[in-house]
């Protein structure tokens, strides 16, 4: 049994970081119903490799869920949406601030609907302020909370993460404020939250213990040279590929300098105590890549595992799918999908009670549960086919 099992949320959310949130809870047991646009549904159905109509993007984040295809914005279909909400949880939305309101949907609403609901929003800039009401991407969040440039402190150009780190950290987020919103209800001490997350905060505090550890001291920003990631978050060359390493304490110094041959590191000024590696961090790589490049990453790997170093080789994809701490640890799952065939995707990282979640649900087809979830709250089927033909179901 999964933790979240009897937890219904209800969900109006498109991309990723509304998705992802609540997929995370999916995963966990939660019964999660999408409220999605009719004929397009969410755009993540469109984005990237397609297969029998399922995206791997849209099918990572939407498995263990349920669809309903709706026009939100009709008055006729409102009374069974809100007939649904009744017997829900949570509701989540990442909609630009104030459009949701506008259909019926708002946060005041759903409350008087279920007063026991939990409400999150999920936005770039927040629910108000000069920005709430732009349209907001990944890397604009990335550019304004620093991300971007912490990733050239040190001389390089600002760039962006190559992946959708804002969005992600916005879900994770909100999924762990939904799971204290639903364990504060059930001790008693409130009913329903509202809750909101900016793309902005969350990015922020994210960064916050490692990149503006420099930012602490009003005052002093200029406390310290540089943030920890811009000398110790880079790779090394090796004759064949690459490699990750970190060598900080004298333990692993000397065990590196062994493991290299590199005995005149352990007289060097500039690396023989802890305060000088760390300030002179970027350099012992560079003289340490000169040897590397004469040594394969196996040979490499596998001298510094023995003495101790923590070292690892840069898998690309296909290795890190074959790569036998992954298969140890069942980190990677495949199944059956009606529609897109086999699917490989990333297993729900939480294991409870020694028992890994599988996919209860594969993602669904967009207004797959349409006729299921509204006639569960009294929509006969003759009101299913008279909303049917008025386009406001699909």
């Amino acid at each position: 049994m999964q933790p979240l099992q009897g937890v219904r949320i209800i969900e109006v959310t498109t991309n990723a970081s509304g998705p992802l949130a609540t997929g995370l809870l999916a995963d966990q047991g939660a019964d999660v119903i999408r409220l999605e646009t009719i004929d397009v549904g969410d755009p993540s159905r469109h984005v990237g490799g397609v297969r029998g109509g399922v995206t791997g993007y849209n099918g990572y984040m939407n498995r263990n869920k349920r669809s309903i295809a709706v026009d939100l914005k009709d008055e006729g279909v409102r009374p069974y949406i809100h007939d649904l909400i009744k017997t829900a949880d949570v509701f989540v939305q990442n909609s630009r601030p104030g459009a949701l309101q506008r259909s019926g949907y708002g946060f005041e609403e759903l409350h008087k609907v279920n007063p026991n609901l939990i409400y999150l929003s999920i936005s770039g800039f927040g629910p108000d302020g000069p920005a709430a009401g732009l349209r907001v991407y990944d890397p604009i969040i990335q550019g304004a909370s620093g991300f971007a440039y912490a990733q050239g402190v040190g001389g390089d150009a600002p760039e962006l993460v190559k992946t959708i780190a804002s969005d992600k950290i916005a879900a994770y987020t909100a999924a762990q404020a939904i799971s204290s919103a639903l364990f504060a209800r059930e001790r008693g001490t409130v009913g329903g939250h509202k809750i909101e997350v900016s793309m902005l905060d969350a990015s922020l505090a994210f960064l916050w213990a490692d990149v503006y550890w420099n930012h602490s001291f009003v005052g002093d920003e200029g406390f310290q040279a540089k943030p920890l990631i811009s000398e110790f978050y880079r790779v090394v060359k090796t004759a064949d590929s690459y490699i990750t390493t970190i060598i900080v304490g004298d333990v692993e110094f000397k065990a590196a300098c062994e493991a290299l041959d590199m005995p005149e590191l352990l007289e060097d000024p500039r690396f023989n105590t802890l305060m000088e590696r760390f300030t002179n961090y970027g350099l012992m790589l560079n003289v340490i890549e000169e040897k590397a490049v004469t040594i394969t990453t196996a040979d490499l790997v596998a001298r510094m595992e023995a003495a101790g170093v923590p070292c690892g080789a840069i898998n690309t994809f296909d290795e890190v799918l074959d790569d036998p701490r992954v298969a140890h640890s069942g980190s990677i799952i495949e199944y059956d999908h009606p529609r897109g065939g086999r699917m490989r995707q990333a297993r729900p990282p939480a294991v409870f009670n020694d028992e890994p979640a599988g996919i209860r649900l594969p993602s669904p087809a967009l207004g797959e549960h349409t006729d299921e979830l509204l006639g569960s709250v009294g929509c006969s089927a003759d009101e299913l086919t008279n909303l049917r033909k008025a386009g406001v179901i699909a």
